[in-house]
């Protein structure tokens, strides 16, 4: 008769024990976002490139895959934020983490209640709390069809950094779509960009060879080259590079580099770009790289008939009609083209040719009886009606220049 009590007793401790594990404080590490994935597709020569970007906890395992096995990964973004929480932990729990998100920590998670008395932060402390870490995933995942990362294990020091989140942006590339051979010139035009990579990309890289790309696009445009991963042989202890990756521009050396970096973007002053790797052993054991290149300006436009570029930047183009000669629209020598966005700000297929500044134009007059047609010309600006009584008339009395018209008169 005593097992129901007991029964009862048992369900009791079992409710209790429940209710103290769900108020306590604890991290939720997850391999899935909470957020959907956000997939796109971006047309290339050599297929769809699918662009995705996931938002993921940094104490938790991310898993980048390609679905097509002819595709390989390449990192676009990847930053790790200390102030976005939400992700690794419930909503009541964020309390224990505010004191450290407004002392901007992403160095050390503590429990601030086992802290007592008076303490002073070290400086190491105050870093931002944002950090990149594109070098450790393109170490892990680029180049590969599939990955795993760890942040707290990949990532150096992010082992005492406090759970937040991490936000990733990464792209599968259809292999068919990179340049993979040296000692190539690219034409690169707008909307047309496209990307390399050297040899052996991402297990090792060549060298004891010549290996360059010449990189042109139109006069007036620029070129944009972005190492989305860069890893070659570091400098030397005094600082000299035996490998080396060299941009220049008409002989100006805009770029020289040697170790690992992710993301750095070089702009061209010119039309022309020199891309110059230069390595000594035959076969080094490091990724290499893989780049993206496109142009920067508006589509080339060429000049209506009967005019000229008088000037020509980056972000405008001037036509000039030449002399005696005038757009029609406006009346005006010049017009100015202005570049915003990758577009004119006219419809370039529609630019009037110039005519000549003296031209007729006819207005139609009706009254009652006769429509009067009547010449009028521009001169300065200001029209002059001629013949308006149906004979001779001259501009400017005594003038040498007699401009003659005749008007014509049309019974309605």
């Amino acid at each position: 008769m005593a097992w129901p009590a007991a029964t009862t007793l048992t369900s009791l401790l079992v409710l209790l024990i429940t209710l103290a594990a769900c108020s306590s404080s604890r991290i939720i590490v997850t391999t899935q976002a909470p957020f959907g994935r956000i997939l796109k597709a971006v047309k290339l020569h050599g297929g769809y490139m699918e662009v995705i970007q996931e938002q993921r906890c940094s104490h938790g395992l991310l898993r980048l895959t390609c679905r097509s096995l002819k595709a390989f990964i390449f990192i676009l973004q990847a930053e790790y934020h200390a102030n976005h929480t939400e992700l690794c932990l419930k909503e009541k729990n964020l309390e224990e983490l505010r004191m450290w998100e407004h002392k901007g920590s992403t160095r050390r998670w503590i429990d601030m209640r086992e802290l007592k008395g008076n303490y002073i932060l070290d400086d190491e402390d105050n870093k931002a709390d944002v950090v990149d870490i594109r070098s450790s995933l393109n170490k892990r995942c680029s180049g590969q069809k599939h990955c795993r990362y760890n942040a707290t294990i990949d990532q150096p020091g992010a082992h005492s950094w406090i759970p937040g989140e991490i936000l990733l942006k990464y792209a599968c590339i259809p292999e068919a779509a990179v340049k993979r051979y040296c000692n190539q010139e690219v034409k690169v035009t707008i909307g047309e960009g496209g990307y390399i990579n050297t040899p052996g990309y991402p297990l090792y890289y060549l060298g004891q060879s010549a290996c360059g790309w010449t990189f042109r696009t139109f006069p007036g445009q620029r070129i944009v080259l972005i190492f989305h991963d860069l890893n070659i042989r570091g400098p030397q202890m005094d600082g000299s590079c035996v490998d080396i990756v060299r941009v220049r521009d008409r002989g100006s050396t805009l770029f020289e580099f040697c170790g690992t970096a992710a993301g750095t973007r070089i702009v061209s002053n010119s039309n022309v770009l020199t891309l110059d790797f230069v390595a000594s052993r035959r076969l080094y054991s490091a990724r290499g790289f893989l780049l993206q290149y496109q142009a920067l300006g508006c589509p080339e436009i060429l000049a209506p008939n009967g005019s000229y570029v008088s000037n020509g930047t980056l972000t405008s183009r001037t036509f000039s009609c030449k002399s005696g000669s005038v757009f029609p629209d406006s009346k005006e020598r010049k017009r100015t083209l202005e570049c915003k966005n990758g577009k004119w700000n006219e419809t370039t297929t529609k630019l009037p040719a110039c005519v000549g500044r003296i031209q007729a134009f006819v207005r139609q007059y009706q009254n009652r009886t006769e429509c009067h047609r009547y010449l009028w010309l521009p001169i300065e600006g200001t029209f002059f009606p001629l013949g308006e009584h149906g004979g001779e008339s001259h501009f400017g009395e005594g003038s040498n220049r007699d401009i003659k018209a005749q008007s014509i008169s049309q019974a309605k």
